[in-house]
């Protein structure tokens, strides 16, 4: 019997491929300390308003003195605002004297507007503090900062839709609590605010909302937002804040296939396509808006096969994905690689990617780092899965010397993946066992024979019996 036709390689499909790129999105783009996509943000002040370092003793002193009527709380208040920012120690002292935050809700629900715009900003801080200080506001000021977006004062509603972002972006917990209280309809009302910054404080809040409450999403799209985003998503000097906060959001919707064909057929795709173009030639690329708009157009052409023909008609975007594949920061360069992954189902564009001047920039990308190794080995396992020409394509542009130091790897699914790649390679083409011993592959191949992980050392032996040891 033809033991090349019992032995099934272990490259995913393309649909597969397509499927764990829907679910697993959030933990393989979740980066911990990611700081264009941190989930809580404090809100600081100038260094000349800062002065000097702030002590324990002043937090209580100015903590206590809320309470008492006078012009001193407007200096309290300052005070609060500077010393929540430097560390959450300072806010687990206000919280230490009992009925602060009730004076400090008072404060924010009076009649003096400055002291309620100080009040504000000192709850923006304690949001972004730790979850059991976020917790705490969630339960006893929720309701006032959901009133508060409609109030006629700016500032207010935008420190407001801040303190929800925090709160959105800090737990499940968090979340259901300010969402119970229909912080949901007012902030996509915002979107239409004239002022900069609240639109920009509404589309933080809503991308935390989104991120990981599919009901919460539905909702967010029922209300009509996409329109409302579509107005917001362009690119100029000064729209970039509020460009970055809407990409997220719409990140996060296009992970959800139920809302991608709205989103397409109103023309977010191509809008997209149009804005990753016109950024790709930034020095240094803008990396805070590049990475959500990179990661929305991956979850797009993760759809049907017409997504990424469509992404294609714009004729500059594969140059700039190519561009982006040079970028100075490492995670736009692994976005790339998932985008063009999941462009590569669709078998004109992958053809595409396998002739044209994209195919040596992406194999360059098999040396780098853990992430970016593991990106460019889904994406060439992605372009082999279409057959022996692609295969033959990818060995004469020397595949199988990039992939064979990857066989030295100690991670399981970095080594899952080498091997299914060279067992593509060797299945579909007549000189990838020439070139495999000619590049160390074979000795690569023979040490894993005594691999400590099972399937490891089973697929090693597999291709060894079969290419290598059938003499």
């Amino acid at each position: 019997m033809d033991r090349k036709s019992q032995y099934k390689h272990k490259a995913d499909d393309v649909q597969t491929i397509r499927d764990r790129t829907r679910n697993e999105e959030v933990a393989l783009r979740k980066e911990k300390k990611d700081k264009a996509v941190n989930a809580k943000r404090f809100r600081y002040i100038t260094e000349a308003e800062a002065g000097v370092e702030v002590t324990q003793d002043e937090v209580r002193n100015a903590t206590c003195g809320l309470k008492k009527p006078g012009a001193h709380r407007l200096e309290n208040l300052k005070l609060l605002k500077h010393a929540f920012s430097q560390g959450t120690v300072y806010i687990d002292v206000f919280f230490s004297i009992e009925n602060s935050l009730s004076w400090l809700v008072g404060l924010y629900t009076g009649q003096d507007i400055e002291l309620q715009q100080e009040a504000a900003w000192c709850i923006t801080n304690i949001s972004a503090g730790t979850h059991q200080h976020a917790v705490a506001v969630a339960k006893y000021i929720a309701p006032y900062l959901v009133t508060y977006l409609s109030s006629v004062v700016p500032v207010i509603q935008d420190q407001s839709a801040w303190a929800l972002g925090n709160l959105a972006g800090d737990s499940k917990e968090s979340r259901s609590l300010i969402h119970a209280q229909g912080v949901v309809f007012p902030l996509v009302q915002l979107l239409q605010s004239p002022h900069p910054s609240v639109v920009q404080s509404a589309s933080f809040a809503l991308s935390n909302l989104v991120k990981e409450s599919h009901d919460i999403a539905r909702e967010v799209v029922n209300v009509k937002a996409l329109p409302l985003l579509q107005t917001l998503l362009v690119n100029t000097a000064e729209n970039q804040g509020i460009l970055t906060e809407v990409s997220w959001v719409l990140t996060y919707l296009a992970a959800s296939p139920e809302f991608t064909e709205e989103m397409v057929k109103l023309g977010f795709l191509t809008q997209i396509v149009d804005i990753l173009v016109q950024l790709v030639s930034t020095n240094p690329h803008v990396f805070q808006i590049v990475t959500p708009l990179l990661r929305c157009l991956g979850n797009l052409c993760s759809g049907p096969d017409e997504y990424t023909q469509m992404a294609c008609t714009n004729s500059s975007l594969l140059q700039s994905l190519a561009a982006y594949l040079s970028s100075s920061h490492r995670h736009i360069r692994k976005e790339t690689l998932w985008v063009l992954s999941n462009m590569a189902g669709e078998p004109h564009t992958c053809h595409t990617l396998a002739f044209g001047p994209l195919l040596p920039v992406i194999l360059d990308q098999v040396p780098g780092a853990y992430d970016i190794k593991m990106e460019a080995l889904y994406l060439l396992c992605n372009i082999a899965c279409h057959g022996e020409e692609l295969c033959l394509q990818l060995l004469n542009n020397g595949i199988l010397q990039k992939v064979a130091p990857v066989l030295k790897s100690h991670d399981v699914e970095i080594l899952n993946l080498g091997i299914a790649l060279i067992e593509m390679i060797l299945r579909m083409t007549e000189e990838g066992k020439k070139i495999l011993e000619e590049c160390g592959g074979l000795e690569g191949l023979e040490t894993l024979e005594y691999h400590n992980n099972t399937q490891i050392r089973e697929e090693a032996c597999n291709l060894l019996e079969t290419y290598f040891y059938t003499e």
